[in-house]
Parts: C-alpha cells; sequence; structure tokens
C-alpha cells in the first residue's frame, strides 16, 4: 500500500509536470501570436506602401500612375521583393533592398534605364516617405530613404555613368538617421511645403553619420558628421577619429586599394570624354 507522503510526492511531482506542459503550451501559442502578430504587420506595412493608397491629401510632387501601366508593375515587384526580404536588423534591410533591386532590374530594364520613368517612380517613393513622417512612421520612413538612395545610385552609377562606385555606405547612414537628417532628405526633394513645420521643429538636432569602423567605442557608432574623417585615398570610408581609421585600417585595405583604382580610371575616363567633347 502506498504511503500518504509517498502519495504526496507523487501528486506533487504530477502537478508540476502539468504545470510545465501547460507553460509549454502557453509558450507555445504566445510565440504563435506573436508570429502572427509579425505578418500582420507585414501586411499593413505593404499595404501602406501600395500605390493606390497615398491617405495624405497632398501627394507631394506625386502624379498618380494608371493601374497596370508598366511603372506600376514595376513598383508592385519591387514591394513584393523588398517586403518578402525584410528583417529587423539594418543589414538585413540593406540586403533587402539591393536584392529588390535586382529583382526589377531584371524585369523590367526598360524602366529602370529610362530617366523619365524613374523620375515617376522616385516620385512615388518620396510622396510615400513623406507621409511615413507625418504619421510618425519614422522607421518606415528610413527604409523609404533607403529604397531612394539605392535607386538615385544606381542611376548615377549604371546609367548616367557620373560615379565611379556606388556609395552604400549612405544607405546604413539613412537607417539610423537622426530626425534632421531624416527629414531634411525629404524636404529637399519633395515640391510642396508639408515638411516645413516638422522640419523647424528638427533643425536643432545635430546631424550624424556612421563610423566605418565596426569595432567603434561610440554608441551605434554615431558621430556628429561636422566632425567626421573620411578616407583622402577611396573618399568612401568615414570615420568618428583617426584612431577608429587607423584599427579599421587591416579590413579596409583591400576595399580602399581597389575603390582608389576605380576612381582614378573614372577621372581619366571623363578628362577624355570632355577632352572629346570640345
Amino acid at each position: 500500500m502506498v504511503s500518504r507522503k509517498k502519495a504526496k510526492g507523487k501528486a506533487r511531482k504530477a502537478k508540476k509536470e502539468e504545470d510545465k506542459d501547460a507553460h509549454d503550451d502557453s509558450s507555445a501559442a504566445a510565440a504563435q501570436q506573436r508570429e502572427q502578430e509579425g505578418a500582420l504587420e507585414a501586411q499593413i506595412q505593404m499595404q501602406r506602401l501600395l500605390i493606390d493608397s497615398l491617405p495624405s491629401p497632398c501627394q507631394h510632387g506625386f502624379i498618380p500612375i494608371p493601374k497596370g501601366h508598366i511603372c506600376d508593375r514595376f513598383l508592385r515587384l519591387y514591394l513584393e521583393a523588398l517586403n518578402s526580404g525584410s528583417g529587423n536588423k539594418d543589414r538585413n534591410r540593406i540586403e533587402a533592398v539591393m536584392q529588390a533591386m535586382d529583382a526589377v532590374e531584371d524585369e523590367y530594364p526598360e524602366v529602370i534605364y529610362d530617366s523619365s520613368k524613374m523620375n515617376q517612380i522616385l516620385s512615388y517613393f518620396l510622396s510615400v516617405g513623406t507621409d511615413h513622417i507625418l504619421n510618425g512612421r519614422d522607421g518606415a520612413a528610413r527604409t523609404t530613404v533607403a529604397v531612394i538612395i539605392m535607386f538615385e545610385e544606381f542611376i548615377a552609377f549604371s546609367v548616367q555613368k557620373t560615379q565611379a562606385v556606388l556609395h552604400l555606405q549612405k544607405l546604413m547612414e539613412m537607417l539610423i538617421a537622426d530626425d534632421h537628417t531624416l527629414v531634411s532628405f525629404f524636404r529637399k526633394r519633395i515640391t510642396c511645403s508639408c515638411l516645413d513645420k516638422k522640419h523647424k521643429e528638427v533643425k536643432s538636432i545635430k546631424k550624424m553619420g556612421y563610423c566605418n569602423n565596426e569595432k567603434c567605442p561610440l554608441p551605434d557608432g554615431k558621430v556628429e558628421r561636422s566632425k567626421m574623417l573620411y578616407c583622402t585615398r577611396c573618399r568612401y570610408a568615414y570615420y568618428c577619429s583617426r584612431d577608429c581609421q587607423e584599427t579599421h585600417w587591416s579590413d579596409h585595405r583591400e576595399a580602399c586599394k581597389e575603390r582608389a583604382e576605380r576612381n582614378a580610371k573614372f577621372e581619366q575616363e571623363m578628362r577624355i570624354r570632355d577632352q572629346n567633347s570640345m
């Protein structure tokens, strides 16, 4: 016959296992709920970016694109690719922006190499980003800036051929940009005055840059932009101090050499082009 003491011990053990199972079920349910909420948030973000849903009464210079137009199809493919590749980390978002660019370049070269069509695309993102700021969605506005910069860099490098390399440093900086830098970016590019009031609110904030040294001791590698140093050889990498530049040199050396050679070749080609055009 089982003693009362043993019976109580078995009961306590059974209760613990029951509680553990209930906790596991609760944790799984919570995880599933978080996953569903994340998927819902992604859908909401996608809807906010859809071409047909610009809620602001002012469209900030954007002229709506007819549904089914090639620029409309371009935008929908780009947004779909961007949304499927986006993550929470800045580097993941940069990769998503670049992958979305690859998707539309392969599918719609007749858009991406056409300046007038790309101006339409850019005006759409400027309108969406401005609306994000006006509605307090600064995170979405920063991602939109990264998209715009990627397009501008691609146009300058691949279409207009006015620069030797893609300056992807700008993308990283804008994903962590201060409010002053963020608002100023859109305010300079839109045709309306919708951001004038917001600009007055943030213009006292110091503009910050991003140190290229991943081991930078400053919080998030941020430094006041006016105090930054840059690599005079490649004119690409920026640093908060001479110490950070020296620390990063072993990692930067090869890329620096390659970019410097590209810059020199590009400048020589530009000189020859200018001479031939005289």
